[in-house]
Parts: C-alpha cells; sequence; structure tokens
C-alpha cells in the first residue's frame, strides 16, 4: 500500500525529488554553460578563420606590391640609360616599347626629373608630360630620400579617379638620384587589389584596406566608402588598437553603431592594414538558434526527467534495494557468497536469479584462479635463472616494464648503448626518453599488445644520455603470467644515417644540394598532373649562365663551383617553397613554377615578372672566396648573367620532354640574341 500512495516522507518521494533537483539544476547549468562556450568558440573560430582570411589577402597584397616595386627599380636600374633624361622622345620611346612592365600598371608609367616634373608617360591617353608631382609623397621620398615608396591614394590629376602610386628612384652611374620612375594604379577600373573592392566576406560583411598614418580608406567591398576617412584618434578604442598596430581579431561596435567582428592583417611594404569586417548579428545567429532550441529541449527533458524518475522507483526501488544491501553485506565478509532471495518471478526476479548464478560462477573461478595462480608463480620461478642469462647480453637494448609504461628491469646495453645505468631507469616511465614525434606510435603499440596481439616489430627514437637520439627497432610481447611487457631492441642508427646519405646522393645534385635530373623529373610530372586536375599553368624556366667558361678558364673549377653554389642560392631565394629548384648539368638550372593563373595572359605575365628576378638575382656581382693551401684567401670578383627560356605548360598533352624541349629552345633564342634575356617559348618547330 505504501507504494500506492504519495508521501513526502518516503524514501521514493525523497529521492525522486532529489534526484528531480539534481537533474534540472545539472541540465541547466549545462544548459546555460554549454551556451556561452558555443558562443565563445564560435568567436574564437570565427576570428581564426576570419584573420586568417586577412593574412592570406595581405600577403598576396604584400607579394604584389613587392614584385611591382621590385620591376620599376629592375627597369630603372638596367633599361633606363641616364643619359636618356635628358633626351625626352629616346626616354618616351623606351617606356612604349615595354609592354609587360605596362600591364603591371593600368594607368600607366612616368618618369620625373629632379624637380618633379613630368618627361615622358605612357599610354598617351593620360597626358602628363609638363605636370609637376614634387609635392606628392611618393616623389619626394624617392628624390630627397632616394628609395622606392607607395604613395598616398588620392584622385589623380591625369586620370582623374582614385589611383594609387608606386616610384623609384633612377640614378646615374655613380649612384646619384637623377630622376624618378613612377607607375600609377586606377583604382576604378580592373587591378591588383580587385580581391578586395569585389569581394564580400558573408551576406553583409566585406573586406577594407586602411592607411594608418592617414586614417583613409584606399578600397573597400563597399564602394562609397573609397577614401573615406575614419573617425578621429579616440573615438573607437578599438579601432585605434588596431591602427597602433594590433594584429588579430576583436569586436566592437563601429562609428555605425553596429557591432561587427573584425580581424585586421599588416601589409608591410606599404604600412596599410587589411581589415576582415562581419556584423556579429551575421556571425552568431546559429548560436541564437541554437539557444533557443536548446532552452525547449531542456525544459521538455526537466519534465520528462520528473515524470519518468517517480515511475522508476515506484516500481523497482524496493526489490532492488534488497538485493543491493544484501550484497554489499556480503562483500563485506570473508564468508563464500550466499544466494540472494526472490520476492517474485518478475523481470526483478531473473534479474536477482542471474546475480544468484553469477556469484556461483564467481565461487568457482576464484577457487580455480588460486590453483592456477600457484602453478603459474612456480613455472615463473623455475624460469627465473634463465632470464636472468638472457639479460646479461649487451649488445641488445632488454626491458621489462608495466602496462602504465613504468620500467621494472633491464640490462647492460642500456648503459652500453644510451648511456644510462640501470639505477636511473628503473622505476621511470619509458616514454619520458622517446622521441616526441614517437610517443603516439609507441603508445598506439603498446595498446595492441594489452589488445592481445602476441608480439610486435616496430621503430622509434630514443634519447641518449648526452641528449642525442639513437634509432632502435623493438620486438615486444606481454606475459600472460604476470602482464608485463618483455622487449628487446637493437639500435640501427648507423643503418638509417646511411640509407639516408644514399638517398640524398641518388635525388640531389652533390655540389649545389639541389635536386637533380631525375627529381627534377618526379616534380615535374607531379606538377603537370596538377595542372591537368586544377586548369592551373605551370611554367618550366631553363637558365643558362652567361660566360660561364670564361671564370673556369681564368680562375679553374674550384671559383667555377663556387659561383654555382652562390647561383642556386640566388634561384632558391627567389622562388616558394613550393616551386622546384633543379641543376640540369654544368652551367644550367631549371626553376618550375606551379599553380600559375587560368588564364595564360595572366600567366605568361606573372612567369615574366618571376624570371625578371632570376635574372636580376643571378645578375648582381660576384664575391667568391678561396682558401688554397699555402696562400692567403683571396677574392674573385665576377659579373655572370643569364640567358633564361620560358615553357608554359597546363592542359595540353605534352610530355615532359617535349616542355622542356621548349624552354631549352626558348633558351638558346635568347643566347642567340646577344645572351642576358628572357625568351618565351612562341610554339614554333624550329
Amino acid at each position: 500500500m505504501i507504494w500506492n500512495t504519495f508521501q513526502w516522507r518516503s524514501l521514493k518521494t525523497r529521492v525522486t525529488l532529489f534526484m528531480l533537483a539534481i537533474f534540472v539544476i545539472s541540465i541547466w547549468l549545462l544548459t546555460l554553460y554549454v551556451s556561452r562556450m558555443l558562443r565563445e568558440d564560435m568567436q574564437r573560430l570565427l576570428s581564426e578563420q576570419q584573420f586568417s582570411t586577412a593574412t592570406f589577402i595581405a600577403a598576396e597584397i604584400n607579394a604584389e606590391l613587392s614584385d611591382r616595386l621590385a620591376v620599376l627599380e629592375e627597369y630603372g636600374a638596367r633599361r633606363l640609360d641616364p643619359s636618356m633624361l635628358g633626351n625626352p622622345a629616346a626616354l618616351q620611346a623606351r617606356l612604349e616599347g615595354s609592354p609587360v612592365i605596362q600591364s603591371l600598371f593600368n594607368a600607366g608609367l612616368f618618369v620625373t626629373g629632379l624637380d618633379g616634373t613630368a618627361i615622358a608617360s605612357v599610354p598617351p591617353t593620360y597626358i602628363r608630360v609638363g605636370l609637376n608631382y614634387g609635392d606628392r609623397d611618393f616623389i619626394i621620398s624617392s628624390i630627397k630620400e632616394g628609395k622606392s615608396a607607395v604613395g598616398k591614394q588620392r584622385v589623380g590629376v591625369a586620370v582623374n579617379a582614385p589611383i594609387i602610386a608606386i616610384s623609384a628612384p633612377i640614378r646615374d652611374a655613380t649612384g646619384k638620384v637623377i630622376g624618378v620612375l613612377a607607375g600609377v594604379t586606377d583604382l576604378t577600373k580592373p587591378n591588383f587589389l580587385d580581391k578586395v573592392s569585389k569581394g564580400g566576406y558573408g551576406k553583409t560583411g566585406g573586406y577594407m584596406i586602411i592607411t594608418p598614418q592617414h586614417r583613409l580608406i584606399v578600397t573597400a567591398s563597399v564602394k562609397s566608402r573609397v577614401m573615406e576617412t575614419l573617425p578621429p584618434p579616440g573615438s573607437i578604442p578599438t579601432m585605434d588598437h588596431f591602427i597602433q598596430g594590433y594584429e588579430g581579431s576583436a569586436v566592437f561596435v563601429n562609428r555605425f553603431g553596429i557591432e561587427s567582428l573584425t580581424s585586421t592583417k599588416r601589409i608591410p611594404i606599404a604600412d596599410w592594414l587589411v581589415a576582415v569586417d562581419l556584423p556579429t548579428g551575421e556571425a552568431f545567429s546559429p548560436i541564437r538558434d541554437m539557444q533557443q532550441r536548446m532552452l525547449l529541449a531542456t525544459l521538455f527533458l526537466t519534465l520528462l526527467a520528473g515524470g519518468l524518475i517517480w515511475w522508476m522507483l515506484r516500481r523497482q526501488l524496493a526489490p532492488m534495494l534488497v538485493a543491493a544491501q544484501m550484497l554489499a553485506d556480503q562483500t563485506q565478509s570473508n564468508k563464500p557468497p550466499q544466494p540472494l532471495p526472490i520476492a517474485k518471478q518478475d523481470e526483478v526476479g531473473a534479474l536477482i536469479g542471474g546475480i544468484n548464478e553469477l556469484l556461483e560462477t564467481v565461487a568457482q573461478r576464484e577457487e580455480a584462479l588460486r590453483d592456477s595462480e600457484g602453478r603459474y608463480r612456480n613455472l615463473f620461478d623455475q624460469a627465473q635463472d634463465g632470464l636472468d642469462k638472457f639479460f646479461d647480453q649487451p649488445m641488445n637494448l632488454h626491458l621489462i616494464a608495466q602496462l602504465d609504461g613504468v620500467i621494472r628491469r633491464v640490462n647492460n646495453g642500456w648503459e652500453t648503448i644510451l648511456g644510462y645505468d640501470q639505477e636511473e631507469l628503473v622505476g621511470t616511465v619509458f616514454l619520458e626518453l622517446v622521441h616526441p614525434d614517437d610517443k603516439a606510435g609507441t603508445i598506439a603499440q603498446i595498446s595492441k599488445l594489452a589488445k592481445g596481439v602476441s608480439v610486435l616489430h616496430f621503430e622509434n627514437r630514443y634519447r641518449h644520455k648526452n641528449g642525442e637520439f639513437k634509432v632502435l627497432t623493438w620486438s615486444a610481447s606481454i606475459s600472460t603470467i604476470d602482464q608485463l611487457i618483455y622487449a628487446v631492441a637493437s639500435d640501427i642508427t648507423e643503418r638509417t644515417q646511411m640509407e639516408d646519405q644514399v638517398h640524398q646522393m641518388a635525388f640531389h645534385d652533390a655540389l649545389t644540394k639541389l635536386p637533380n635530373r631525375r627529381l627534377l623529373n618526379d616534380r615535374l610530372k607531379q606538377s603537370m598532373a596538377a595542372s591537368r586536375r586544377s586548369g592551373h599553368y605551370g611554367a618550366l624556366m631553363f637558365l643558362d649562365l652567361d660566360n660561364f667558361k670564361a671564370l673556369n678558364d681564368t680562375h679553374g673549377h674550384e671559383i667555377g663551383d663556387l659561383l654555382l653554389i652562390e647561383a642556386a642560392d640566388r634561384l632558391q631565394s627567389c622562388v616558394r617553397e613550393m616551386d622546384t629548384v633543379a641543376r640540369f648539368g654544368g652551367d644550367e638550372f631549371v626553376v618550375m613554377i606551379s599553380e600559375l593563373d587560368l588564364n595564360k595572359p595572366e600567366s605568361t605575365t606573372q612567369a615574366g615578372i618571376i624570371a625578371e628576378k632570376l635574372s636580376a638575382a643571378l645578375a648582381k656581382p660576384y664575391a667568391l672566396k678561396v682558401q688554397r693551401e699555402g696562400r692567403p684567401e683571396t677574392t674573385v670578383e665576377y659579373c655572370c648573367t643569364a640567358s633564361i627560356g620560358v615553357a608554359l605548360f597546363s592542359k595540353d598533352d605534352a610530355s615532359q620532354e617535349d616542355i622542356l624541349k621548349w624552354a631549352d629552345k626558348a633558351m638558346y633564342q635568347a643566347k642567340e640574341e646577344n645572351s642576358n634575356l628572357i625568351r618565351f617559348y612562341d610554339g614554333a618547330d624550329t
């Protein structure tokens, strides 16, 4: 009768209310905690993604600006003769005959004298000749400070539109500044900042490029904000924090009263700032929807849990509590387990009957286990003498350890091979000696042993007492007697080092350490396959050093080898990590550029810029120092240019041999046309 009526003082009522209170408090606290953590995690994740986007855009724009500055400097130094500044007609003709550099600046190029007055300009549609630009910041920097500069965004006089100008000084033979070469980009036309001005972030977010020193927006996804001046210092502290150099993400209310998540990243070469902005209303809308659903689900689960707990206790609590109490009493005594009483033959009665059978089985197994343990203990004691002899072998490492990694015993081989005394290791965890990169794999092997694998063979690196790492090969198993790991290892460090040396010799040039022909062919094959899948163009450049034979004939092969090593280093410094620089043989090098544009003309322009950088790097003077036996150290100064042939490849059916042949033909064309030139393969068979 007591179970059919509601009583406040009954155990059922108190347990129900207590469990319900715990459940309600726990689930509501969990709901609040999860909601807060979800918002913080989403903000952190969105901040990381947004900052990654800002970093990517900043890196691309910085690379674009760097390339343009480098091309202007190289063009002014190598293509513009100082005497041309006194001959405007010749200067104009030289500018008009340089389509590659014009393609980098959609509003053209112009040259000024020391007074800032333009004396030549391309294209002719922009009338700049005769205009004075002496008050422009980029002209002032190049004339007075003698350095390249990115100018402040402004409305151009000749262009009549928002523009960005980049300048580089023109020097005479003594290094004195005699003029300025400037390139202009019209922000209203397609340009290298289109990733910002024509892109959006999310549904309502966008991008901006800001000049912190002027607090001016260079370009933005929202066209109306181009050339907008930011609020004065002190108006928005977070914005001031970004302007002062902070790179990262923050949530703040902008000048329009909208709370936004904003991430910024510097563009070092121009001291600009890339900002990615997304209103928090859009960013966190999934969290708000999820919070509402969680609150409804929590309320429903609270009501459901209360009813289920009451019903479960009403039906099942009494007989199970009795059985639990009897079991607790039996575990505290040394007497054999006794069967539990069965009140009635229902599901609970069947459960208690199963427990009685289990108790009987446990009693039988305990007795059998005691007998088995006695037999195994005798067997292990008899085998101990043989184990001691096994541990006396010093040529290998022997180890006995627990499953948790604690060392129980080692042999003298640990001191011979790794420098540790036995006393130093016993009681420590052997994983502490494993190389950090190999710990996960070693733990996985131990897990396999624990799951029943009889014997395992694996390799890992162990720390020597002097701090070095040795490569060991292991054989390990687990004893069924005492559940300990028994393992033996051999030192294969020298063999591993020899294998690495053989691989290096097979695929790399011995002198320059660059990939050789074999490795180049493999990477070219992979790059061609990737181009066929993605549609992006790649480029193969064949470089031959001009007048290299004269250096060998005059100063000997030792000096020639030093020049080849220096040339290899310069080539590698000009390309990305994903690209390949290889020595083809003698004084010939091959540079492979991957993942250019989907458009062939744009890819041709990109490859031309890279080839110009390679040519400029190789053309710088070499100071080759050599120490011969019995003589003081000497320095040989030498200038060596290069002829470069370029072949593009994409989704065509050309073979590796065809592409190498194309680039080689283009290189020989550059050689025949007076060397120190860059030529592209034009598709002709001759």
